[in-house]
């Protein structure tokens, strides 16, 4: 099954974060994406990031911060479409997009795991 379908399809919850260019990413949001990634493994919840960045690019960014999650690679004008925000976190549940936000308004880990993962 391809990744897409596989995402699209889950009927649970998946956190997937998009940084369409990681070399103009705002690495300052990293230490509270992993902290939210970190929340989500509590439930079982898959998070990846989507990027249009080389493989190369992708693995120093890891290197670099620490990304606690896997990633996949997409063309970047699908991604600027899904979220303005570099990066950006979406909330889908069954292929539905529950929640979004820029990394200038991450949701709190306790606050994510109150309103949807406890559920």
């Amino acid at each position: 099954m391809a990744f897409t379908d596989e995402l699209l399809n889950n009927p649970f919850y998946n956190l997937v974060i998009v940084m369409y260019d990681l070399r103009k990413t705002d690495r300052g949001a990293q230490p509270e994406l992993n902290a939210i990634v970190k929340k989500a493994q509590d439930y079982n919840i898959r998070s990846v990031g989507l990027t249009a960045a080389s493989e190369q690019a992708t693995r120093a960014f890891i290197s670099e911060t620490g990304a606690l999650y896997e990633f996949f690679y997409c063309d970047a004008t699908p991604l600027k479409s899904m979220v303005r925000s570099n990066p950006g976190l979406l909330l889908l549940k069954d292929g539905t997009v529950i929640a979004k936000w820029s990394h200038r308004e991450l949701p709190d880990p306790e606050e994510l795991e109150r309103l949807y993962f406890a559920d």
